[in-house]
């Protein structure tokens, strides 16, 4: 799953009196089960039926560290990718990618900010890394540019209008709050009328290292978008040097002082390509075999650390102190806890040896998803009958990096976009045990999994009957799961209906049914590796999801949407 993106901007001091108040303390001392998996498992060849043996193998081939973490763009990437569209094409998928193949490959490019740009503001300098930073994919060099206020970021009501913006820098202020920062610096669709020389997002002045981090790797890949004009950063202090009023006093169409700014922006085609992999198993109905039901999963991770460290002593600390793993980024270890760390850690010195370990595998973000749709797609393969309409089978890349595959795939699609009538998506569906911390409910109390926990997303959000089918399939089929709504709610402040793929076909009123087990200590770390998967949850998982998708696929209609439709390139907010 997408942390929340720059997931160490929502700790920032700002921030932290209005989250202490929704943020559960963690479970501390609760013991994690020990895992009897091996670090290493021979595969096996793969059969029909959804199993726990083809699980298995199929999890400990694609989160090996061969995969080098799967990060978008990268050798692992391409190692992932080349083995999923392998499996399609050995079950027997029908290629839908460019050119009769299975892969939809991304336009990426390497992207370099040459530090020694500057920005200098109603005749102060301003300071590259704090002050101000700089998206977009070209150079952008000007004097003299005038700075208009454009109002607040994500207001669709007030807006600077054309006429005000044209030739302008526009400034827009972001909301203090995480879904808010997190946006503005994802989103890439158009914010500003195209008039505008370019806009400025007045961000929390804590926050701007990481923006800028993030925005001046060296490594940094990102998908060729439409033109639009340049997209700057800069910190709530330069307010006050571009405008004489306060801030809350300014009003939109006026104007602050002028600037000259030498954004200096290299792109080169990226070393490797990020690959969507895409395939069809054709509907056995004349007439609905031109519809599909989507399932899809992400195939990407975050790549790998930049130093080992110890498994061991990661895999307890995170347990004790951060029960979020990613989201509990920035909490530190009590005295208490460092006590109890290295005791557990001597402990298990005794039977096992240290380990170094730098990769993060990903087995549960999302390799139970990826490896869950290949065991789908087997299974719906070996039917004597197949579903009426067609299933389409997406594995989308970049998830981690901003939803970049299916983004790409939404606003490229290799099929007819209508004629998808429901899209179910699995992100982390390999864990949910009592010991994990799966989230929080919408007033801050933590949520835990159980044998029979799934978190729903998403299903009755456009369609209220995609919800009904949802349930009805899990209960008629025996399947005996127990369906958690809370991460669902309207304005949770995780927002998780806008962090995996299942966004973007929705956005575009595709119903769709996230399917998770929610978030625990290893999300996001070096420690999310297969041995610590729960393969039968998982399949039972697989199962019902396979028989979702078979009573979509047989259904006389497609489900129903009769909830309103989001705005598609507005900010997303559950």
């Amino acid at each position: 799953m997408r942390r929340t993106a720059l997931a160490t901007l929502l700790f920032i001091p700002a921030l932290l009196h209005a989250q202490d108040a929704q943020k559960p303390q963690s479970v501390g001392s609760a013991p994690a089960p020990a895992t009897t998996l091996p670090l290493k498992h021979a595969p096996q060849p793969t059969k029909a039926p959804i199993s726990v043996e083809d699980l298995m193998t199929r999890l400990y081939i694609f989160a090996d560290d061969s995969m080098m973490g799967r990060e978008a763009g990268t050798l692992g990437s391409v190692k992932a990718t080349t083995y999923l569209a392998a499996e399609a094409k050995r079950i027997g998928l029908v290629p839908a990618g460019d050119n009769g193949t299975y892969f939809q490959t991304l336009p990426l490019k390497t992207r370099r900010v040459d530090p020694m740009g500057t920005f200098i503001a109603g005749g102060t300098a301003l300071t590259f890394g704090k002050d101000w930073a700089v998206g977009g994919q070209t150079t952008f060099n000007t004097e003299n540019l005038e700075t208009v206020y454009g109002g607040v970021y994500g207001d669709s009501v007030a807006r600077v209008t054309a006429e005000q913006a044209a030739g302008k820098l526009v400034l827009l202020t972001v909301p203090l709050s995480g879904p808010a920062i997190n946006s503005a610096v994802f989103n890439t669709e158009p914010i500003v009328p195209a008039s505008a020389a370019a806009v400025a997002l007045l961000m929390p002045t804590q926050v701007m290292p990481q923006i800028a981090a993030f925005m001046h790797r060296a490594d940094v890949t990102v998908a060729d978008g439409p033109s639009a004009p340049v997209r700057l950063f800069v910190g709530s202090g330069v307010a006050s040097v571009l405008f004489t009023k306060p801030l809350h006093e300014l009003a939109i169409g006026d104007l602050g002082a002028k600037v000259a700014v030498n954004a200096i922006v290299s792109m080169t085609d990226s070393p490797f390509p990020a690959r969507n992999v895409i395939g069809i198993l054709p509907g056995s109905d004349a007439q609905l075999k031109a519809q599909y039901v989507a399932v899809g999963a992400h195939s990407d991770h975050v790549g790998m650390a930049p130093r080992a460290s110890d498994h061991d002593s990661l895999l307890i600390f995170n347990r004790l102190v951060r029960p979020g793993g990613a989201e509990d980024e920035g909490k530190s270890a009590s005295k208490e806890q460092v006590e109890q760390i290295n005791t557990e850690l001597a402990e298990r010195r005794k039977s096992t040896p240290a380990r170094a370990d730098s990769i993060f595998n990903g087995a549960d973000d999302d390799g139970s998803g990826s490896v869950s749709v290949l065991e789908i797609a087997e299974y719906l393969s070996s039917l004597k009958v197949k579903p009426k309409r067609s299933t389409l089978f997406v594995w989308h890349v970049g998830e981690e990096k901003g939803l970049w595959g299916s983004h790409y795939f939404t606003e490229h699609p290799t099929v007819v976009r209508d004629s998808i009538v429901a899209q179910l998506n699995m992100d982390m569906v390999g864990r949910g045990a009592p010991s994990d911390q799966t989230g929080v409910t919408k007033d801050g109390k933590e949520l835990h999994g159980g044998p029979n926990y799934v978190q729903l997303v998403g299903s009755r959000r456009l369609s209220t009957e995609l919800g009904d089918i949802v349930e009805r399939v899990n209960t008629t089929k025996n399947h005996q799961l127990t369906f958690d709504y809370a991460m669902d709610a309207n304005g949770h402040p995780m927002n998780i209906y806008c962090r995996s793929d299942h966004y973007e076909y929705a956005k575009f009123g595709i119903p769709v049914t996230f399917l998770t087990t929610g978030g625990h200590s290893a999300y996001h770390q070096l420690t999310d590796e297969p041995q610590y998967i729960d393969y039968p949850h998982m399949t039972r998982i697989a199962k019902l999801v396979s028989d979702i998708a078979i009573d979509l696929g047989n259904s006389a209609k497609r489900p129903l949407v009769n909830q309103p439709k989001m705005d598609p390139r507005a900010q997303c907010q559950q």
